[in-house]
């Protein structure tokens, strides 16, 4: 009988080490991930882009908290993956989604649209 108890707490032992370990892994990663580049309460995304010789017309939607000011850049690339035009947009808090239009100067004819850097405040 006592073999068995001794037996029974080595093993909640392990259990409860384990646990903690993983516990002390979670909140690790959590940390990390709050404090990357990317943010997973704003998520950005082209719809649509209508290119044209020296600029190009973006559709695109950012869903994040209605609380937050979000900032993202609108970014134009030639057949290079060259920079050929930038512009930032701001959403104010108290909107969530937004779905809009936007006009990107460009210095030449752009092949590619993307929306990045976003970020709260």
């Amino acid at each position: 009988m006592t073999t068995m108890t001794t037996g029974n707490r080595r093993n909640w032992l392990a259990y409860t080490v384990i646990g903690v370990f993983v516990g002390i892994c979670a909140i690790g990663w959590a940390i990390i991930m709050a404090h990357t580049d990317g943010n997973p309460s704003i998520s950005p995304q082209i719809i649509s882009w209508q290119a044209a010789d020296r600029s190009v017309r973006v559709h695109y939607e950012i869903a994040k908290s209605k609380g937050d000011d979000v900032r993202c850049a609108l970014i134009a690339y030639d057949t290079a993956h060259a920079e050929v035009g930038r512009v930032e947009v701001v959403v104010p808090p108290g909107t969530g989604n937004v779905d809009r239009h936007q006009e990107v100067p460009t210095s030449a004819r752009p092949t590619a649209v993307d929306v990045q850097e976003c970020r709260a405040g």
